[in-house]
């Protein structure tokens, strides 16, 4: 290759980097945004249960307030109609069912007191809930803005870059470009790797001398025998190995 289609190639690489960037960060995005929303959501979530159990526990209180109230009005009722029972065995039958309604009372307030507490110890878990919500949600909509932020920057480069890649396509040989479009394929950055110190850059591998000639004469297209990106020579590589 010539330097000029070296340099191409280079650039052509640049922007593939800042294409991929974007692609790889679309690919993190949701689970960034799910990441970002869980507190918020748990916090959410906390909140209803406790709003939930307060509408649950205040219907139950008000249930079994209702059934006491019933329940009370049947054992006056029986009261009443046992002061004129005219023999023991209806006057005991009487007493059996109001001894049964004594005890049924006694439960009704037992479990109304329960719903009672419930309710309070929702009621007094809502404010704090609210509360971390609130923060959650502030934070979560920070954290939200400056992803959005970081998307459409990261966003504006793709497509600058992409709008710059088509006249470097056209400067570099079909060969090559074929080849960079499948190490393109497989996202394993860099593409095209510079020699450095007689090494590919790219994964350390050292070329024996009569490899770095190859590639620094740019006749023909060289692949990296261990990782096989294409190897590019630069100018100042010369003042490194003593060429």
């Amino acid at each position: 290759m010539t330097p000029d289609e070296i340099q191409a190639l280079l650039e052509l690489q640049e922007l593939d980097l800042k294409l991929l960037e974007y692609e790889r960060h679309q690919d993190i995005v949701e689970a960034e945004i799910e990441k970002i929303e869980a507190p918020a959501n748990g916090a959410r979530a906390r909140l209803e249960k406790l709003e939930n159990e307060l509408t649950l526990a205040k219907s139950q209180q008000k249930h079994f307030e209702l059934e006491l109230v019933s329940n009370n009005d049947k054992f006056k009722k029986l009261q009443t109609q046992q002061m004129g029972v005219r023999n023991q065995v209806e006057f005991e039958a009487f007493n059996h069912e109001m001894e049964a309604l004594k005890e049924r009372a006694d439960a009704l307030e037992e479990s109304g007191i329960k719903w009672i507490e419930r309710s309070e110890e929702a009621e007094k878990g809502i404010p704090e809930a609210k509360e971390a919500l609130e923060a959650a949600e502030k934070t979560a909509a920070e954290q939200r803005a400056k992803l959005d932020a970081k998307t459409a920057e990261l966003k504006r480069i793709h497509d600058e870059a992409s709008k710059l890649k088509a006249p470097l396509v056209e400067r570099i040989p079909n060969q090559v470009m074929s080849y960079y479009k499948r190490l393109r394929g497989r996202g394993r950055t860099p593409f095209a790797a510079v020699i450095r110190r007689g090494a590919c850059s790219g994964c350390g591998f050292t070329h024996p001398p009569q490899r770095l000639q190859e590639i620094k004469q740019a006749k023909k297209l060289i692949s990296c025998e261990q990782c096989g990106r294409i190897q590019v020579w630069l100018a100042e590589e010369e003042e490194q190995v003593g060429f």
